[in-house]
């Protein structure tokens, strides 16, 4: 027996759009990634930055701009002290959602030219 070939057709028809489909639904998740990550990144680095304003680190920064030739003499002592007062813990904090909203973003445009040079 052979099938109709409307049949095919139809079937075909049902493959694309399925595919379609799939491909927004693709789409709008890494979308959703992009903004979750977008949102969780910018309330990171609000807390890096106020950890960064009220950490000894800054006042010891500014010492590069005030006493340039106490700090030219201590340079060795000077680097060290801005080592151990840097706020890591939040920098590290802060690194993880940049990663997560680069590879969104890759997501979201990789799929974003897939449909519409896939499906338009």
């Amino acid at each position: 027996m052979d099938p109709p070939i409307s049949l095919c057709g139809l079937i075909f028809a049902r493959i694309g759009k399925e595919k379609a489909r799939k491909a927004k639904r693709q789409l709008a998740f890494s979308y959703a990634g992009f903004a979750l990550s977008a949102t969780l990144a910018t309330y990171v680095g609000i807390n890096f930055g106020q950890a960064f304003w009220q950490s000894e680190f800054w006042t010891m920064l500014s010492l590069l701009f005030s006493d340039v030739t106490i700090v030219a003499k201590n340079w060795d002592r000077f680097f060290y002290s801005l080592l151990e007062t840097f706020p890591i813990m939040h920098a590290i904090a802060m690194l993880l959602p940049i990663f997560i909203l680069l590879i969104s973003a890759n997501f979201y445009a990789n799929n974003r030219f897939s449909l519409i040079r896939k499906y338009n």
